[in-house]
């Protein structure tokens, strides 16, 4: 008999989401591109808007508030850097205290689980596949006894008529 397998259906097309991590890189690319054209036209709009003195002045001040973002930003990540050693070492103490012992305690319950199986296969697997295989081989000898004795017969009968 021959099955035939049901006709496969078609994959379903993946559906397309909102925001994926291809179209989020490329939005913020094009914010970066975006804010640097920005930055370069407010710039020469201020140095031909302006006399020099005063963009000097407004070059200045965005200059020494660009420095104290970046020492705020700094100082963030080294806050950040602090929260991630200490709960690195948080991870180190959770896997020293608790898994560690859960680990123990499985390896443990495979030793025992590993002993129960070689003395179960010892003392009732090993008897009952001997007492099988033995069984098994009386059943061929003595299926072969009797089919001997039977040819045997049929022999004896079969001269017995070509005599007689």
């Amino acid at each position: 008999m021959t099955q035939s397998l049901p006709p496969a259906l078609p994959a379903p097309e993946p559906q397309e989401s909102g925001f994926n991590l291809r179209r989020i890189v490329i939005i913020a690319a094009a914010a970066l591109i975006g804010l640097i054209v920005v930055l370069f036209l407010v710039a020469l709009l201020l140095s031909g808007l302006s006399d020099v003195e005063g963009a000097g002045e407004v070059v200045r001040l965005v200059r020494d508030l660009v420095i104290i973002f970046l020492a705020v930003e700094g100082i963030l990540i080294v806050l950040a850097l602090a929260v991630l050693v200490l709960q690195l070492a948080r991870l180190i103490n959770l896997i020293q205290t608790e898994i560690k012992p859960i680990l123990e305690n499985t390896q443990e319950t495979v030793r025992t689980a590993q002993g129960t199986v070689e003395f179960m296969s010892s003392n009732l697997t090993e008897p009952i596949v001997r007492a099988s295989g033995f069984m098994a081989g009386m059943s061929v000898m003595m299926g072969q006894v009797f089919g001997l004795r039977r040819a045997l017969q049929r022999n004896g009968r079969g001269d017995d008529g070509e005599a007689g």
